[in-house]
């Protein structure tokens, strides 16, 4: 049995890159990664597989940065669940739910150590986008899922060296 599911999984892997990545199959609205977003707006499929890739390797630069320095776990986390949707090439709307889990890891850490400036704010926009990001998408062409996850990635990785596990303040709201 594993070996002709194995075959059969390698066997489809083109078939699915063409019908479902390259042309868009579920609909480029529905896809929420930097491949769907140069699709949306017309790029080229050549086009979309570089600023996918330089995606993937900023993000994977940014996670390793973040999880050798000495912030702390929950931001760690939250950033890791984050890249894991929007580094793929192929998320879709509905792969946005593990953002609830970076959102309840900052919210916790929030909540003991206080929140920054805009911190709920993000939160908040990081909560709603997967309720709306299809719809803006279709209607108007913005990719709002991917700009809010590589936001919030780069607002992690802009803040971390404030947010060791050393800095025990109290919590301000």
């Amino acid at each position: 049995m594993g070996t002709e599911t194995t075959r059969a999984f390698l066997d489809s892997m083109a078939f699915t890159r063409t019908e479902l990545l390259e042309s868009g199959g579920p609909g480029w609205e529905k896809i929420q990664t930097a491949f769907a977003w140069v699709h949306l707006w017309g790029g080229s499929l050549d086009l979309a597989y570089i600023v996918q890739g330089a995606v993937m390797l900023t993000l994977a630069a940014g996670l390793a940065w973040l999880w050798r320095s000495p912030a702390r776990f929950a931001w760690k986390a939250a950033a890791l669940a984050v890249a894991a949707v929007v580094a793929a090439p192929f998320s879709l709307d509905y792969d946005m739910m593990i953002l609830a889990v970076a959102i309840a890891f900052l919210a916790a850490d929030g909540v003991e150590y206080g929140f920054a400036p805009w911190e709920k704010t993000l939160l908040a926009a990081l909560w709603i986008v997967p309720l709306v990001a299809r719809s803006v998408a279709l209607a108007v062409h913005v990719p709002l899922g991917v700009m809010a996850m590589l936001a919030m990635v780069a607002f992690i990785l802009a803040r971390a060296p404030s947010i060791t596990t050393v800095d025990r303040t109290p919590a301000r709201f």
